[in-house]
């Protein structure tokens, strides 16, 4: 048996160097304002001095007031944006990012055209790119629901609206050969009655006329039972002279 110590092959040491180094985390920091005419090239740009700068998302302002009949797409280094989320490589850096750019004014070089402007960003504590993403796809199907409900109400629409435009054709078509053939024609026996609404007037009088009637019938009531007390109770009197006229 060899007294020579055993020789390590490093096989495990990288193992415990790893688990000492703490793990850098991404974080999120988001912009409620964006400037006109600022893109995602723009931030990339003005943040990458800073740290790593991992994805970025600038929601397209679809509510601009002076946008062309034609929509425009907005791209990379194109377009108006409303708001945007910026991922750093490392929370720390997107932390203090937050605290210090917050409402101050933008600096981007001495020719800046953003720098009337006021950062509005926050940090976005335990949230995660995916939660945007699944946030983003929630959205994008509830307006595809919207527009799929709209474009069935619109259908229906067009479809009672061609209806009546027939309906109304074949009744001047029958009120044609009638009068041609001499006949009366009583327009009012081919329209279509449509029971309307009742207003806000006609129902309240029929629940006053509806409160009168069960006070009617509750007085009814009353009286009917008054009479046959009465009734019950003169009835001995009435059995008592009776009896008297009998037995004397």
């Amino acid at each position: 048996m060899s007294d020579e110590p055993e020789v390590s092959n490093g096989e495990h040491e990288p193992e415990t160097v790893s688990n000492n180094v703490k793990q850098v985390v991404p974080g999120l920091i988001y912009i409620s304002f964006v400037p006109p005419k600022m893109t995602p090239f723009h931030i990339r740009q003005m943040f990458e001095k800073y740290g790593e700068v991992g994805r970025i998302f600038l929601q397209p302002d679809d509510h601009n007031p002076s946008k062309k009949k034609k929509k425009f797409k907005a791209k990379y280094n194109k377009g108006s944006f409303s708001e945007g989320w910026i991922e750093m490589g490392d929370k720390r850096i997107a932390k203090r990012l937050a605290l210090t750019l917050n409402n101050t004014l933008i600096v981007d070089g001495k020719k800046s055209k953003f720098s009337d402007y006021l950062w509005n960003v926050k940090y976005l504590h335990r949230f995660q790119w995916r939660h945007l993403t699944e946030r983003l796809a929630h959205e994008m199907e509830t307006k595809k629901q919207r527009t799929r409900m709209e474009q069935t109400q619109a259908r229906k629409e067009t479809a009672a609206f061609v209806a009546n435009v027939e309906a109304s054709k074949r009744l001047a078509s029958i009120k044609q050969r009638k009068e041609k053939k001499g006949e009366v024609w009583e327009e009012s026996k081919h329209l279509q009655h449509i029971r309307q609404r009742k207003t806000v007037e006609e129902l309240r009088k029929e629940r006053q006329q509806k409160l009168h009637r069960l006070k009617g019938e509750e007085h009814t009531n009353t009286k009917r039972k008054g009479d046959e007390l009465n009734a019950n109770s003169e009835y001995p009197t009435k059995r008592k002279a009776v009896l008297n006229k009998i037995f004397g």
